[in-house]
Order: C-alpha cells, then structure tokens, then sequence
C-alpha cells in the first residue's frame, strides 16, 4: 500500500479507500445481476469505465464514480477532520 501526501502534508491513504469503493461497486453490481455493460449503460459510462473502476484505478473520473454509484444504490460519503 502506498501513501501519499495532501497538499497540507496529511496522510491520504487513497489506495485503499479507492479499493473499498471499487469492491462496493463490484459486489453492487453482482448483487443486482448487471454485467459491466448494462451498469456503463445505465449510469451514462463505458465499459472501460466500469472495469477500471472495478479495478481501483486512482485515476477515474469522480463524476462518473458517483453516477454508477447513484445507480447501485450506494452513496459515497467522507468522514474525517476537514480542517
């Protein structure tokens, strides 16, 4: 697992929280009997979308993150200090 750094200096152990969603996602979208391509179809995406999505790619679009998850039933939510 690698860490990295916010801009402020503070410890962002981003791997990891990009792997929960991605294995939310997964789970989801199984549970609901979807393959890749219905679920980028649903949520407005592509299917390579989905899939690195489903891999933990750090690099994914947060607006598209957030479109599949509206359509599984999920929500993405942030706990923590903001300051």
């Amino acid at each position: 697992m690698n860490t990295q750094f916010s801009r402020s200096g503070k410890n962002i152990d981003t791997p990891s929280d990009i792997e929960v969603i991605a294995h939310a996602v997964r789970e989801a979208r199984l549970r609901h009997g979807l393959t890749q391509t219905q679920l980028a179809g649903l949520s407005g995406t592509g299917l390579r979308f989905i899939s690195e999505l489903e891999r933990g790619k750090p690099s994914v679009a947060m607006n598209k993150v957030v479109a599949v998850l509206a359509v599984l039933g999920l929500r993405l939510s942030v706990n923590g200090d903001p300051s």
